[in-house]
């Protein structure tokens, strides 16, 4: 082990070896975290990927539905504007109206099932995603702390190595220094 002092304080090779090693520990913990940090965006991405498509589908259905409103009202006023008497202006109207009042109830429905399916879909799919990472958080948290703990035991084991060697090396060097008080 080397052991200068002064301006030229070399660090032990142990702890050289323990310090690259850590260093090297970090980084790889790093790159992981920064790996699955990018996973999660691609991820994320994902699932708001299909929440803008469930999102459009939708109002594509609405507009569709829309279209049939408003194409059925056009024809109820051709046949209106065709209607020979008042008693078939009132037929038409009311069968006009029931008709209408059905179909946006079912249309109505409809987009409710879909908006509910589409809620659903997405909480679902947020749920699983927030499971997903939290899962992923707690296993880099354990290899986080198991380096560290090693990187730990590494320290300890090289501080106890070095206080055994200044211990020998005080022992070694007060047996040798004689004593001034002693003739030769």
């Amino acid at each position: 082990m080397t052991t200068k002092f002064g301006p030229d304080l070399e660090l032990p090779a142990e702890m050289r070896a323990i310090a690259e090693k850590n260093v090297a520990q970090a980084r790889q913990a790093f790159e992981t975290l920064f790996q699955n940090a990018r996973e999660q965006v691609g991820d994320t991405e994902g699932h708001f990927e299909d929440v803008r498509t469930g999102i459009k589908d939708l109002r594509q259905k609405a507009i569709g539905l829309m279209e049939a409103n408003v194409e059925a009202s056009f024809d109820f006023l051709h046949r209106l504007v065709a209607a020979k008497s008042p008693q078939e202006m009132m037929s038409l109207q009311a069968e006009f109206l029931t008709s209408q009042m059905k179909s946006v109830a079912e249309q109505a429905k409809s987009l409710g099932v879909d908006a509910k399916s589409l809620g659903e879909t997405t909480v679902r799919s947020l749920d699983e995603h927030a499971r997903t990472l939290a899962e992923r958080l707690k296993t880099l948290a354990a290899a986080a702390t198991e380096s560290a703990q090693a990187a730990a035991q590494d320290f300890k084991a090289v501080s106890e190595k070095a206080v055994r060697d200044a211990k020998t090396a005080a022992e070694h060097a007060a047996s040798s220094v004689t004593d001034p008080n002693q003739s030769h």
